[in-house]
């Protein structure tokens, strides 16, 4: 364990709420006033787990002391879900980011962590976090930020009893201005702003373009399944392809180029999902061509138009349960914030199940 070093992780009601630059992002795609999903991307499961819990597992590999999570409370209608649970782990629901910001890096610097990595939940940069905290230190800087080639990304690393003296929304901004040292990351980085980079990320995740792996137990080369999952022996798995938990894949269905079907869903019989995220809970119709999009129970974006539809017929596309399996925050979590919490953890199946399938490389 790296003693003295913490990070805090944070989700606002929007991607990049921890930044003000910016520029160039796209707003979330939605039918009217209707968002297309009731959680922020990074919580979101793409190939078995949340942005969000594959970054908690970065900071913890590292051996980091504590990791918080900040939760904004107008961000959430339901908590997300880890599947593991981490000890050093703690996750709060606030009011506001920044003064719960400076509270927890108060409390670390109070039980002698002397630096914390600060982090928006979306900014997921695969980097040595250690190497980040020399160069920190080597330039006696009180805050550094990361940047790659696109420019800043919400990911400092600061000394916490500095950090407290001021505004630490101003602090964080003037870090990596002209003057200031920048640490440059040239490894696999993902700004999750947008449906195309949910894509994106799954589609790095499968062809193994990223650190970061798929979930469950690779069946075949190149074809994941998750505990519980079940394809029809009739069905065909084209590698990569990822099937998430308690799922279905029936007769005669084909799954191919780069698609993850997420937990809880159900590809009917004749289906063809190609180059397509299948989120959680989601079922598809039978006989369906199912290409470049991104689904959601009855929601689908296309990547290609980029043109979002809501499907009125419960059996093409639908929710796959009536009531959706989540948590829903308290009333006492959103009007009494900064308590810690415990996330649930999703029902996992005891196995997964293959029968037979045609899987092809």
């Amino acid at each position: 364990m790296f003693v003295g070093l913490g990070a805090v992780v944070t989700i606002g009601a929007r991607n990049q709420e921890f930044s003000r630059d910016r520029t160039g992002l796209a707003e979330l795609p939605g039918i009217g006033q209707e968002p297309f999903l009731d959680v922020p991307l990074e919580c979101v499961e793409v190939v078995g787990r949340s942005l969000l819990e594959r970054m908690i597992e970065r900071f913890v590999a590292t051996g980091l002391e504590r990791v918080s999570v900040l939760l904004e409370a107008k961000a959430f209608t339901r908590l997300p879900k880890f599947r593991t649970d981490y000890a050093n782990v703690t996750v709060k629901v606030v009011r506001d980011l920044y003064p719960a910001v400076t509270q927890e890096l108060a409390d670390y610097s109070q039980n002698g962590i002397g630096h914390s990595f600060i982090s928006s939940a979306n900014a997921y940069a695969e980097t040595d976090l250690l190497d980040l905290l020399c160069f920190h230190r080597e330039a006696r800087q009180a805050a550094t930020r990361a940047f790659d080639k696109e420019g800043p990304l919400d990911l400092w690393v600061v000394d916490c009893a500095k950090a407290q003296r001021g505004d630490v929304e101003s602090f964080l901004d003037d870090a990596g201005r002209d003057g200031a040292s920048k640490y440059f990351i040239r490894d696999y980085v993902n700004r999750l702003a947008h449906l195309r980079d949910l894509r994106r990320f799954a589609a790095d995740i499968l062809r193994r373009s990223c650190e970061t792996g798929p979930s469950g137990k690779q069946v075949r080369p190149g074809v994941w399944m998750d505990e519980g999952a079940e394809v029809h022996r009739r069905a065909r798995i084209v590698a990569p392809a990822f099937i998430g938990c308690a799922s279905k894949v029936k007769a005669d269905a084909l799954i191919t180029r780069l698609s993850n079907i997420e937990r809880d869903c159900c590809v009917d019989s004749g289906t063809v999902v190609e180059d397509s995220s299948i989120l959680a809970n989601t079922t598809v119709g039978i006989c369906l061509d199912l290409c470049h999009a991104v689904t959601s129970g009855n929601k689908l974006w296309n990547l290609e138009r980029e043109v979002t539809v809501q499907i009125v017929d419960p059996s093409v596309m639908r929710f796959s349960f009536a009531t959706r399996k989540a948590a829903a925050l308290s009333s006492e979590q959103i009007a009494a914030p900064e308590a810690t919490i415990a996330l649930p953890k999703p029902q996992m199946p005891e196995t997964w199940q293959f029968n037979s399938s045609l899987i092809q490389e």
